[in-house]
């Protein structure tokens, strides 16, 4: 009996006594030490504003500032269940955000995050314990609610979403959700799910050649200069996934949809007859016609005012700076931008056999929309804003080969407007051209 008594004497009665907590002067010195490193990088980007800042300089505030993150990181997993570390931790963030450069503004929004999370953990655990749990049961609430209205908020088929569905996705949880990115994923795509998009760049870097030749919509000679050019399509497999899982192509594959975010049909019919923009458009007809089957005003598809202004100069840039070898090759070369966007075959006319008993491809050019988005230099500008086909449709028409035609030896079942568009060429110089030599689009790519 006396020998059990002794046992439970080593019997741990918290957790402090199964793993001991690291010395508070430890934890204080290395919190302290991440807040004067954070507080050093925004020092150094002080002194860049005051005087010539070389660019070495902007890496060492980096530097500083994930080494800062990393100590307040480490402080605050030592002593977790202090209020008092997560301020520090929160300050450390806080300070971290003026001390990164300004070109790392993700980053500095990742810490903007941190601070508003270690802000609210030192609140938590500075409060008494009923009202914490009272906290972190509401924020529960209002996010599973969140994921309710997400998956709730859509129409159906022919039958709209529920109004207090909609006033409270649109008015409470819309800016949350999105935030978070939650929202696309709850949403039900069956019984009709929205088209795909992919991205299409056209890379055209001057070569200083000239040559002679004549203008297809008015016949007149001028000198043409030659380009080097480079298809891109962005997402591809393989080359975009460079993970196991993945991730690295659907998150660029997310990034493509971001583009698909436009205002098509805001034109009432009678004004969009007689705006500039379809005058303009019927300017170009001789050369490329519009699509036969969709509506002349959804064939213009203007995108939303952040589209235009930040992620389409920055693909552009991106794209340029990224496939260029050098600054001087970026400087000569520009950038053509098109949305295709894949339309999926109905069932029915999938499954029905065409004439030479095969069924239809999935991936045929003809089930692709391409959509020009404008034409970039490396600085992400627009060159050419009142082009004539700026925002258009530029569409890829089906055609029925004719035996033996020498002017279509690959017996080509659709004509490819949006090579004649980006390349400057005619639509017979597009029928000939050998999709393998790369010069046309290669629609290959696209499976």
């Amino acid at each position: 009996m006396g020998q059990d008594s002794r046992s439970n004497d080593h019997v741990p009665v918290g957790a402090e006594q199964v793993v001991p907590p690291w010395p508070i002067g430890w934890v204080v010195r290395l919190a302290v030490t991440g807040l004067l490193l954070n507080g050093l990088a925004t020092g150094l980007g002080l002194v860049g504003y005051l005087t010539v800042q070389p660019g070495w300089l902007e890496g060492v505030r980096v530097l500083l500032v994930l080494t800062g993150c990393i100590a307040a990181g480490v402080a605050l997993s030592w002593r977790a269940q202090a209020w008092w570390t997560w301020v520090l931790a929160a300050a450390t963030a806080l300070v971290g955000v003026v001390g990164l450069p300004a070109s790392w503004d993700s980053y500095r929004l990742v810490l903007l995050v941190g601070t508003a999370i270690a802000a609210g953990g030192a609140i938590l655990l500075a409060v008494p314990k009923p009202l914490r749990l009272v906290a972190i049961s509401a924020y529960l609430l209002f996010h599973f609610g969140g994921i309710f209205m997400a998956v709730t908020s859509p129409h159906t088929h022919n039958y709209p979403a529920p109004m207090v569905t909609m006033q409270l996705y649109t008015r409470v949880y819309h800016p949350y959700l999105q935030f978070i990115y939650m929202r696309n994923a709850y949403h039900f795509y069956s019984p009709e799910p929205g088209p795909a998009s992919v991205l299409v760049f056209l890379l055209r870097t001057d070569t200083g050649q000239r040559v002679q030749a004549i203008d297809p919509q008015t016949g007149n000679p001028y000198e043409r200069k030659i380009y080097k050019d480079q298809w891109i399509v962005m997402p591809r497999r393989p080359d975009d996934v460079r993970d196991p899982l993945g991730l690295s192509y659907y998150r660029r594959l997310s990034l493509t949809e971001q583009l698909a975010r436009g205002s098509p049909g805001v034109i009432v019919p009678e004004i969009f007859e007689k705006s500039e923009v379809q005058a303009r458009r019927l300017s170009r007809l001789s050369l490329i016609p519009l699509h036969p089957t969709e509506p002349i005003g959804l064939q213009y598809r203007l995108p939303n005012s952040d589209v235009m202004r930040y992620l389409l100069p920055s693909y552009a840039s991106h794209v340029i700076l990224y496939h260029t070898p050098d600054a001087e090759t970026a400087a000569r070369t520009t950038v053509k931008i098109y949305r295709l966007e894949h339309r999926t075959l109905r069932v029915e006319t999938f499954a029905a056999r065409q004439p030479d008993g095969s069924y239809p491809s999935p991936f045929h050019p003809t089930t692709y929309l391409p959509f020009f988005m404008g034409e970039f230099d490396a600085r992400g500008e627009l060159i050419h804003p009142q082009d004539e086909l700026l925002n258009w449709l530029v569409p890829v028409m089906p055609r029925e080969p004719r035996p033996n035609d020498p002017d279509d030896p690959f017996r080509k079942t659709y004509l490819d407007y949006m090579s004649v568009h980006a390349l400057e060429l005619t639509p017979q110089e597009v029928l000939k051209a050998d999709e393998a030599e790369g010069v046309v689009f290669n629609w290959s790519l696209l499976r």
